[in-house]
């Protein structure tokens, strides 16, 4: 089970001194184990953080273990909770955001080239078409979900591959893939097979395209995105924006850790496998569940950790469980 948590040799034997009872010191570990005394602390500090163990109550100053299992289903919790407060930080962001470019809008309609009414799908489209040419460094977009029509995507695939072409960074956030229809679908892959990267997120997102941090297009009204745009180029409403795009960022998924496929869900012995290892079981121990040789169960880990994108079997039990496979 400890394999798990990516432990090294020294951090796993310090755990396994520390389960003897009573508890020995960590200067009696540090004997025991003929190990530096800062290195030991170094691994109780570790051990700490992964909660492996916690500070004892009957010896202050000293360590107890806790159960492994418990500790993963502590940090599976945590990391969920992590993620529903930078989702609702970022629902905020976004919320205030549109408030104020709304209001921006309609309370003063007319301020040159800082913000811009542009009225009609054809009008947003051909001022897109002349914000990409000129850009230089990086487009960040929301994309929001549903699907796109064909006129759409030709558009976003020729303004794509130039900006690309020119070396200039794309960055998109999109609503759960699983609302694209497969063009919108095949264009994120074609976009991310380019060197385009783009990640989903289960908080609605308004539409919004920012060039070079310093323009940005928003809809008129979120709810009708075929009334128009707003062409936004005062520095104080900017700025927020780029700050929203980047939080929305950090939070989301990338794409490659996003919902699978059918083609990247598990098999049913990958996924017993994946309950055992995550239930404690060894790879030799799980083998002989699943009536499988040993290198044949660390062959199926490995795999699963690769498609995973993982370091370790903790991080793999992590993102097995984000996945919805655990």
């Amino acid at each position: 089970m400890l394999t798990t948590f990516g432990l090294d040799l020294l951090e796993e034997a310090v755990y396994r001194e520390l389960s003897a009872s009573p508890p020995p010191t960590a200067e009696e570990v540090a004997d025991r184990l003929a190990a530096a005394p800062d290195l030991v602390r170094g691994c109780l500090d570790r051990l700490l953080e992964l909660g492996l163990i916690r500070p004892s109550f009957e010896a202050p100053g000293e360590f107890t273990v806790v159960d492994p299992i418990l500790s993963l289903r502590e940090s599976l919790a945590g990391q969920h909770e992590e993620l529903m407060r930078r989702q609702r930080r970022v629902a905020e962001t976004q919320a205030e955001v549109v408030r104020l470019l709304m209001a921006e809008a309609s309370g003063r309609p007319g301020r040159g080239e800082q913000v811009e009414r542009l009225l009609g799908r054809d009008e947003v489209q051909r001022r897109v078409d002349r914000l990409a040419g000129g850009t230089t460094r990086e487009v960040l977009a929301f994309v929001p979900g549903g699907a796109r029509s064909t006129p759409e995507l030709s558009a976003a695939r020729r303004n794509d591959a130039a900006l690309l072409s020119r070396s200039v960074s794309i960055r998109a956030v999109g609503a759960d893939t699983d609302s694209y229809d497969a063009a919108t679908l095949a264009h994120v892959r074609w976009l991310t097979a380019n060197g385009g990267r783009f990640r989903g997120c289960a908080a609605p997102l308004p539409g919004m395209i920012l060039f070079d941090g310093s323009v940005a297009l928003v809809p008129l009204d979120p709810r009708n995105t075929a009334a128009g745009a707003l062409q936004v180029a005062a520095p104080g409403l900017v700025a927020p924006l780029v700050v929203l795009f980047e939080q929305t960022w950090a939070s989301a998924t990338p794409l490659e850790d996003g919902r699978p496929t059918t083609d990247d869900l598990p098999n049913s012995k990958e996924l017993a496998l994946l309950r055992l290892v995550a239930e404690g079981c060894t790879d030799a121990a799980a083998a002989g569940r699943l009536h499988v040789s040993h290198r044949t169960a660390r062959r199926m880990m490995a795999v699963l950790m690769e498609r995973l994108g993982a370091r370790s079997r903790f991080e793999a039990g992590v993102k097995a469980a984000r996945r919805g496979w655990l």
